[in-house]
């Protein structure tokens, strides 16, 4: 038997018995309880690379203290900024791991490598003397809005950098890349704070930046990266040849030739941030995506992706399940709320894609789980889409069920 672990975070409106927590969750917690944190400053690490909505370590950390074992084995099928990875790796156990979004990827690519920090620091200070000599910058990166969001100095400055990052051995190149995307950033003409590049009226006074300016934030994050990864080195110690990172783009097909005793992840929120339009900036600057076309392919590999064709969306979607049938149609009829032209169909589109292909995800996980594994979830519950309410970890967890997985445990936390 499989078995269904769940994290619930919800809204403190729901709340019922509740309890304030320091520290760590204990292992020793009651099911069904409501949770506070008051939590410890984390490693540094934990904040290297722009991911919005990270999960955070206490869930990882207290499903490995509560369930983990000797040569315990962990699959990360959502890795984003890799929290999970991380906990893996503290507390002993394997990790394989995959992410659809190749930021991702690289963010968590860098956190699972062990670096030469003292050589890195020496070529970041070559890099940063050749590029503040040098007097003109090529231009080969070319997407939507470019001009807009990034003044011409910042523009050259990223492009020189660009340029000498690229002539770095490519052991050390993954470090560099990271620093830039923060000063890609940094640079915009994004507001801080800002998570989508969307021009908006109410947007604070962005002041003139040189390209020295882009040059000094370029130093100060490669510093910062440094730092935190030497942190994080002391404290993995060996532990970093037990992470692998699997040929794999899509966790809606997962495959290949391996089990696992638990999988551990935050899967996609419904209804929530459109990650790649998050990331655009850093996705077109490092290379990751070669055009606009590219990157948005990569919609297609993303669970509960609103970017659907209008002919798929008019149809209404039925996932044989009563309750969540009712309320797709529900979204679909506008029964609560009748939103502007086709979004009403258009979400509960996304509603009936998220859940069957969650559902698929599922599936192909069991397989690769051992005999008495588990799959542990943190997810944001009780979305509301065009005035209906969705209960998302209820519904997950009947989906799973279905499969052959057991309800194991769940508490809230808010």
């Amino acid at each position: 038997m499989k078995q269904l672990s769940l994290f619930e975070p919800i809204a403190s409106e729901d709340r019922d018995i509740h309890q304030y927590i320091e520290g760590d969750i204990p292992i020793d917690l009651p099911e069904h309880t409501f949770i506070s944190l008051d939590r410890k400053t984390p490693l540094k690490v934990y904040s290297l690379g722009f991911q919005p909505a990270k999960s955070i370590p206490e869930i990882p950390r207290w499903f490995l203290q509560k369930y983990g074992s000797d040569n315990f084995s962990i699959l990360e099928p959502f890795s984003g900024s890799g929290t999970t990875i991380l906990e893996s790796l503290r507390y002993g156990a394997s990790v394989y791991w995959l992410d659809y979004n190749p930021f991702s990827r690289l963010i968590c690519q860098v956190k699972t490598t062990k670096f030469n920090l003292a050589e890195v620091r020496e070529i970041g200070l070559q890099i940063l003397k050749k590029a503040g000599d040098r007097k003109t910058a090529p231009e080969t990166v070319q997407f939507s809005n470019r001009d807009f969001w990034f003044q011409q100095p910042v523009r050259e400055g990223l492009e020189i950098l660009k340029e000498y990052i690229h002539l770095t051995s490519a052991n050390l190149q993954p470090l560099f890349w990271l620093a830039f995307a923060a000063t890609v950033r940094k640079t915009s003409d994004m507001n801080d704070g800002m998570i989508l590049a969307a021009k908006r009226s109410h947007v604070k006074d962005i002041p003139q930046r040189s390209r020295q300016d882009t040059f000094q934030y370029f130093k100060f994050y490669l510093d910062k990266t440094v730092e935190a990864l030497r942190e994080w080195q002391d404290c993995a110690a060996n532990s970093f040849d037990t992470s692998m990172q699997l040929p794999l783009e899509d966790a809606k097909n997962i495959d290949g030739d391996f089990q696992v005793n638990a999988i551990v992840t935050s899967p996609p929120y419904i209804n929530a941030i459109d990650y790649i339009w998050a990331c655009k900036f850093e996705l077109h600057w490092l290379g990751l995506v070669k055009n606009n076309k590219d990157r948005l392919n990569l919609y297609s590999r993303e669970i509960g992706t609103e970017r659907i064709p209008k002919k798929e969306y008019q149809e209404l979607g039925c996932m044989g399940f009563p309750s969540l049938d009712r309320l797709i149609e529900e979204i679909y009829t506008g029964k609560k709320y009748k939103a502007s032209k086709g979004q009403n169909q258009l979400r509960a589109r996304v509603v009936y894609k998220y859940f069957l292909e969650m559902k698929e995800h599922f599936q192909r996980c069991f397989a690769h789980l051992k005999n008495g594994g588990y799959y542990c979830f943190a997810i944001g519950n009780k979305s509301k889409i065009c005035g209906v309410e969705i209960p998302v970890a209820e519904i997950l967890t009947d989906l799973a069920i279905e499969i052959g997985f057991r309800k194991n445990f769940f508490f809230i936390y808010y």
